[in-house]
């Protein structure tokens, strides 16, 4: 018998931490789904633990900042080491979320790991959050259509080939945190609206939601989506009649923590608040709050109107503003984002593939079945439309629309899509998963259940379809994840000889061992990060550089004639010029698609150069400006003076120059 003389029956508290044998099968099936998730996201490490893309290199220079210098330390840096010779202001031109969140884990696990370093950190991070979101998933799911979507969209997350690119090991950057904390605020925003919660529950959810849109801002420019996200579902819960004060309480705390963020984020700052958009997600709130106080004094059919206008002028305003000149006050980058039809008047920006609007070939081949179980689930969520199935619906078809409209923006769809695409598969197989109805009663009633229905044996056959459609899902998530990291492989998606080359990091470790600590190296910006990161040394350019005129002169610089060259690099001071130059081994004539011999047209264009100078496309054949230009003359070797050979890497596509400047006198 339980002892009650210290107040409290044991048992009732261990009660309390049993579980049943349901719910201990999900948990082994979650936990089974996260490592998988893991396993397929480590198959770079084989060859070789380097980070990859351009960015994360600089994700990893400021979390070692962070973790030698203390975060105080952010909002004073300032890298000479960037942006020769202006030098970058770190605080005011990126996101602190990254760098902190991996300094934090850092400082953890360095008491578990003495050898541990923050390039181990930098690697596995993405990992690592890429098993929080598939758990977080799990929930979301659960909490939108039970614990059957919850698994399948947690399964979804973790074989989705577009999400599995963005963390798979060494791709350290924004995203990482980006879609975990898109999931994050979407859970505790629809958890702060549950009825099922008493009201202490919904500001505790309310005030998590916050914070978890806060670190959105804090980490990753695609943050205004969720915002405009939270907008769009509070006007349709007004236009759709759900409105109720707990959705008040809920967005005015979402809204108002996630801004305190932005209003602390140097980069930010409080000036992003009087945005057009801030000010709009500000101005839902009074709208609201005036709601409030006359819902009971007018018709709620007129405010559903109004609500849809909103939408409906919003839209028109996006698209109909910029045919006819109008520029909107929401950033060029901002309005193409929202509007695919802008056009854009810069070449660096265009110069990005990244910026590019989305072959749908390539959506259909990220997502594949789950795509397709999406849009399925989409018409089971207008059929049985509640405030959870209409956020599940607005989260799916804005992510799709911006998918759609940005290669980079696909990330935002890996969610969305694997959320519908469960509750798309459970609303398929739910007839098998009830018991048999009763075939008794009138013959009305037994036509009605058959009509309304699914047939049970086109549900079998649908679920065998489906695991036989999920092999290429799963074929190409570990596609996806088992190659070389841009670094492993010299940026560079082909074997020589069995092996991918290893010019860059043949280069970058020459870099740090003979190139002087106050040296200048002028190359692409797209190599920057990697020579700051790896090689420590001083670039002119790199991938956030943000005076376009920096980039313009390197454009200049590579395809002018040398003569012309050496006088822009002596403005710089520059010591050394790096090319990239890819080809079949031993043979020039034939160029690889990697390298500046395919960027120099971005490098004329950004230049403010005249193309018609360089290239004869009617033609189809090089005019002078080409084989005169710099660039040329250090891709093939020629003799050029100023420029004397210093390293050429293995198969001899990065090379790098000394510079020597004609003596004047």
């Amino acid at each position: 018998m339980a002892d009650n003389s210290q107040g409290f029956d044991t048992d009732t508290i261990l009660s309390k931490f049993r579980i049943s044998r349901l719910q201990a099968i999900e948990i082994a099936v979650i936990a089974i789904v996260a490592v998988v998730a893991a396993l397929i996201r480590i198959l770079p490490l084989q060859y070789g633990a380097y980070l990859t893309a351009f960015d994360p290199l600089f994700q990893f220079r400021a979390t070692e900042y962070v973790v030698e210098n203390g975060y105080a330390a952010w909002w004073t840096w300032h890298d000479d080491m960037s942006w020769y010779p202006m030098g970058r202001n770190v605080a005011n031109s990126a996101y602190p979320g990254v760098p902190f969140t991996a300094a934090f884990i850092y400082g953890i696990a360095k008491v578990f790991i003495s050898n541990l370093t923050v390039h181990d950190v930098a690697l596995y991070y993405p990992v690592l959050m890429a098993v929080l979101t598939v758990i977080a998933m799990y929930f979301l799911g659960k909490d939108i259509a039970g614990s059957p979507a919850g698994i399948f969209a947690a399964i979804f997350m973790a074989i989705t080939p577009a999400y599995i690119r963005r963390t798979s090991l060494g791709f350290f950057d924004t995203e990482n945190i980006g879609i975990f904390a898109i999931v994050l605020t979407s859970l505790f925003f629809l958890r702060a609206n549950d009825n099922r919660n008493n009201i202490e529950r919904r500001i505790i959810y309310s005030v998590l939601s916050g914070l978890s849109l806060g670190l959105i801002y804090a980490s990753w420019g695609a943050a205004k989506y969720m915002t405009g996200l939270l907008m769009l579902y509070m006007l349709l819960i007004v236009a759709s009649e759900k409105y109720d004060t707990k959705h008040l309480i809920s967005y005015s705390f979402s809204i108002g923590l996630g801004f305190l963020v932005v209003a602390l984020t140097p980069r930010l700052g409080p000036n992003t608040l009087l945005g057009m958009d801030s000010l709009a997600a500000f101005g839902l709130v009074v709208v609201l709050l005036v709601y409030e106080f006359v819902r009971d004094k007018i018709d709620v059919s007129v405010v559903s109107v109004g609500a849809i206008g909103i939408v409906i002028v919003a839209v028109l305003t996006v698209y109909i503003l910029p045919a006819v000149g109008v520029q909107l006050p929401l950033g060029n980058k901002f309005i193409q984002v929202l509007n695919p039809f802008t056009s854009s008047s810069s070449y660096l920006y265009d110069s990005v593939a990244e910026n590019h609007v989305t072959a749908w070939t390539s959506l259909f081949n990220d997502y594949g079945l789950v795509l397709a179980l999406g849009v399925f689930g989409s018409y089971y969520s207008v059929k049985e439309l509640d405030e959870k199935n209409l956020y599940a619906l607005v989260f799916f078809t804005t992510g799709l629309y911006f998918a759609g409209v940005m290669s980079r923006l696909t990330q935002i769809l890996a969610a969305p899509a694997c959320l519908m695409g469960a509750y798309g598969v459970i609303n398929v197989v739910q007839p098998i998963l009830k018991p048999q109805a009763s075939q008794t009663g009138s013959r009305r009633a037994r036509r009605k259940s058959a009509v309304t229905g699914v047939n049970k044996r086109l549900a079998l056959f649908f679920m065998a379809f489906m695991v036989l459609a999920l092999i290429p899902n799963v074929t190409g998530a570990i596609k996806a994840a088992d190659s070389p990291t841009q670094l492993a492989s010299s940026s560079m998606s082909v074997q020589i000889n069995g092996e991918y080359p290893q010019d860059w990091p043949e280069a970058l470790d020459w870099m740090k061992e003979n190139v002087g600590d106050d040296e200048v190296i002028c190359s692409w910006w797209d190599y920057g990060y990697w020579i700051e990161a790896m090689a420590g040394k001083t670039t002119m350019a790199d991938g956030a550089t943000q005076t376009t005129r920096q980039i313009s002169t390197i454009g200049k610089i590579m395809m002018s004639t040398p003569e012309e060259s050496l006088q822009l690099l002596e403005r710089y001071g520059a010591d050394y010029i790096l090319v990239f130059f890819t080809h079949a081994p031993g043979n020039v004539q034939n160029s690889w698609p990697f390298g500046d011999n395919v960027k120099w047209q971005w490098m004329v264009q950004i230049g403010e150069l005249d193309i018609n100078d360089y290239v004869n496309y009617t033609a189809g054949v090089y005019n002078q400006g080409f084989m005169d230009s710099t660039l040329v003359n250090l891709m093939y070797q020629f003799p050029v003076e100023g420029f004397v050979p210093a390293f050429q890497s293995e198969n001899e596509y990065v090379l790098i120059y000394k510079i020597e400047y004609p003596e004047t006198g």
